[in-house]
């Protein structure tokens, strides 16, 4: 019975290399997929955590569920994969709500959306009106601000008005009229 083990397994030869705990490391192409990865991961967070989205749904080919991850726990895992070659092992979220978490290809076709029509370029805010909460570098292109919620879009307007020209009092005037704090 043995000799048929071996056998049926002899064509997995060239993982002999590899002791118990040793990994494979990522090749360039597998270590760039990562890379990017972690460059979406940021811009799914910037675009969608001031929405109230905890992190994203992940569907898992090997135990063919979806897979919860909040922003902070995948950034770590792509990390040490990128880092290590290995992910901790994953188990399903306990009581995940998944309305709090945005599925990994919608949030990609959603954030390429956005960059294809500009928005992404639109201008940053450092500063909220409203509370003074200092934008951390992430966030400046969000639609609310991550503390109080107000709407970034008047700051935003305001701006682009004042740099055109338009004095002070016309610009809070067209702001009220539009129903945005300015």
């Amino acid at each position: 019975m043995a000799d048929d083990y071996e056998e049926e397994f002899e064509d997995f030869d060239e993982f002999e290399d590899f002791e118990d705990g040793d990994l494979a490391p990522l090749d360039e192409h597998e270590s760039a997929l990562v890379r990017q990865d972690l460059v979406d991961l940021e811009a799914f967070e910037a675009t969608f955590s001031t929405d109230g989205y905890r992190g994203v749904a992940v569907y898992c080919q090997d135990c063919a569920e979806e897979h919860y991850y909040p922003w902070d726990l995948l950034r770590g895992n792509l990390t040490l994969l990128l880092e290590t070659g290995e992910t901790p092992v994953h188990e399903p979220a306990f009581a995940p709500e998944p309305d709090k978490y945005i599925p990994w290809e919608y949030a990609r076709g959603y954030v390429d959306a956005l960059q294809d029509v500009g928005v992404d370029q639109r201008r940053a805010v450092d500063e909220c009106p409203r509370c003074q909460f200092a934008v951390p570098d992430a966030l400046v292109h969000a639609n609310f601000c991550p503390r109080c919620s107000m709407p970034l879009m008047g700051p935003r307007l305001a701006e682009a008005l004042l740099e055109r020209g338009m004095d002070e009092a016309d610009v809070s005037a067209i702001l009220r009229e539009m129903g945005l704090p300015g």
